[in-house]
């Protein structure tokens, strides 16, 4: 049975305003760096934003396949945490960012038997940089928005 953290990823993408992505990132982060410091963490915010990476980039956990269309939300997103979280590894193409994603959903989701600090550190990097990309371009989205025409 899911838990509720997990039902509301299978429908959320990373570039969805409303969703709490930032919160929910760097909430993954700390899961990890409990997980780091020999702390036990139940990893649940790491497998939400896992489910919600697979959404975002259409992936099928059973096969390679995706489908066509990504939202250029979703990209602007991801990619800019990529940049941010990696910055030699530049991503010239969507389907390198798809690939990309990908490795990175397979990461999340083995994160709970790893046991390489140095691999979860990366991890956890990552998910903070999400969260600061998913910050970003949710204000941005707030900036587009027209003032109400009754306030000042």
């Amino acid at each position: 049975m899911p838990t509720p953290t997990a039902a509301i990823s299978q429908q959320l993408e990373l570039s969805n305003p409303t969703a709490e992505i930032p919160l929910l990132a760097i909430q993954a982060a700390d899961e990890l760096d409990e997980l780091v410091h020999g702390r036990v963490a139940s990893l649940e915010a790491v497998k939400a934003l896992s489910e919600i990476l697979k959404n975002s980039f259409r992936l099928n956990a059973d096969s390679d396949s995706r489908k066509s269309f990504i939202d250029s939300g979703n990209v602007a997103v991801f990619s800019r945490a990529i940049e941010d979280w990696e910055p030699e590894n530049r991503i010239a193409t969507v389907s390198e960012l798809v690939n990309r994603a990908m490795e990175i959903v397979q990461n999340l989701e083995r994160s709970e038997s790893a046991h390489d600090n140095t691999f979860l550190e990366k991890m956890r990097d990552f998910c903070v940089a999400l969260s600061t990309a998913a910050a970003s371009y949710r204000q941005s989205i707030y900036d587009l928005r027209p003032s109400h025409p009754f306030r000042s």
